[in-house]
C-alpha cells in the first residue's frame, strides 16, 4: 500500500509490499527498498522488473519497499542548500522501518539513477544498511560526486549489461572517450573500487552461469571478489544485455536491449543475501 513520511518538511511517498498474514505470523526479518531509475516510480519500476521482487515477500519475512524519488529522480551527486535530500529520505526510511520491525537487515538495491544514489548511501548512510546491489550504474567520472565517506565496508552486489547504452559498461562518458574524452570507471573497475573499499586483496574469481535456451544471444559471467570474512563483491556481468532489471518474468521493451533468462535480479539477491530467503 503507499504510505509517505514527512522528511525535512516535504512528503514522501513509499510503496510497501508485504505479505500480510504470513509477516504478523513469522515478523519480518529483512526490508528490501528497491529505488527506480531516471523517469520512473516506485511502481513502474516494479512492473519494469516483472513484480519480480514482490515475491521475496511472498514468504512474509521480507518488507519490499518502492520509493518514490521527486520529479521521478534521485539526486545523487548535488550537495548544498536547495538540493533534494534524498540521502536524508533513505536514512529516515531505515529508521522508519527499523521502528516497525526492530533492527533488522535494510537492504538497498538501485537501478539506473537509483544505482548511482544506492552508490551514495554506501558512503554516506552505511551503518544503517546490511549491504545493497546496484543494477545498470557505475562510479561517475574523477568529480562528478562529492562523497561524505564513513568508510564502512559494506557486502555490494552489481549487475551489468554488455550492451547498455544508456550507461554503458565500459563507464560514464565511455562513447566520448573514443574521441578522447575522459571516461569514469566501468562495471568492472567499480566493483574492483568496492573490492578495495572492502580490503580485498585476493584476485577475484569468474564463472560462466549454465544458459537458457531462451537467453538468446545473452550469457551471463559471475566475477567474485571474496575474502575470508571481509564484505564480499559480486559483478554480475551480463554479455548481450541492456539497460534492464534482468528477471525471468517479463522482458523490458525492445529500446532498452536485450533481457537475458540467465539470471533474475531478485534471486540473484538471495543468493548474496541469505536474509532475503523465504
Amino acid at each position: 500500500m503507499k504510505q509517505e513520511i514527512q522528511v525535512g518538511g516535504r512528503k514522501r511517498t513509499f510503496l510497501l509490499i508485504t505479505n500480510g498474514q504470513a509477516a504478523v505470523a513469522q515478523r519480518i526479518a529483512a526490508v528490501l527498498i528497491v529505488l527506480h531509475g531516471s523517469n520512473q516510480t516506485g511502481q513502474s519500476v516494479r512492473a519494469f522488473a516483472g513484480n519480480s521482487f514482490d515475491r521475496l515477500a511472498a514468504a512474509g519475512r521480507v518488507a519490499v519497499v518502492y520509493p518514490d524519488g521527486l520529479k521521478k529522480r534521485w539526486n545523487h551527486n548535488k550537495p548544498g542548500h536547495g538540493a533534494t535530500d534524498d540521502v536524508a529520505f533513505l536514512a529516515a526510511l531505515a529508521d522508519h522501518f527499523h521502528a516497525s520491525f526492530g533492527p533488522v537487515p535494510v537492504i538497498v538495491v538501485g537501478f539506473s539513477n537509483g544505482g548511482q544514489l544506492a552508490i551514495r548511501l554506501v558512503h554516506e548512510i552505511p551503518a544503517k544498511l546490511h549491504g545493497a546491489a546496484i543494477v545498470g550504474a557505475t562510479l561517475p567520472r574523477p568529480g562528478g560526486l562529492v562523497l561524505a565517506d564513513k568508510s564502512l565496508p559494506l557486502p555490494v552486489m552489481l549487475v551489468h549489461g554488455t550492451g547498455d547504452f544508456v550507461v554503458p559498461y565500459g563507464g560514464e562518458g565511455w562513447f566520448a572517450s573514443l574521441l578522447g574524452g575522459r571516461r569514469g570507471p566501468s562495471a568492472f573497475d567499480t566493483a574492483k573500487y568496492f573490492a578495495a573499499r572492502n580490503n580485498i586483496t585476493a584476485e577475484p574469481t569468474s564463472v560462466v552461469l549454465p544458459h537458457r535456451r531462451e537467453s538468446g544471444k545473452t550469457s551471463v559471467t559471475l566475477t567474485r571478489f571474496e575474502q575470508g570474512p571481509r564484505p564480499p563483491v559480486w559483478l554480475y556481468t551480463v554479455v548481450g544485455g541492456g539497460h534492464v532489471v534482468p528477471n525471468r518474468h517479463r522482458k523490458a521493451i525492445f529500446v532498452a536491449g536485450r533481457t537475458t533468462q540467465d539470471i533474475g535480479t531478485a534471486e540473484a539477491l538471495a543468493e548474496f543475501f541469505p536474509v532475503l530467503r523465504g
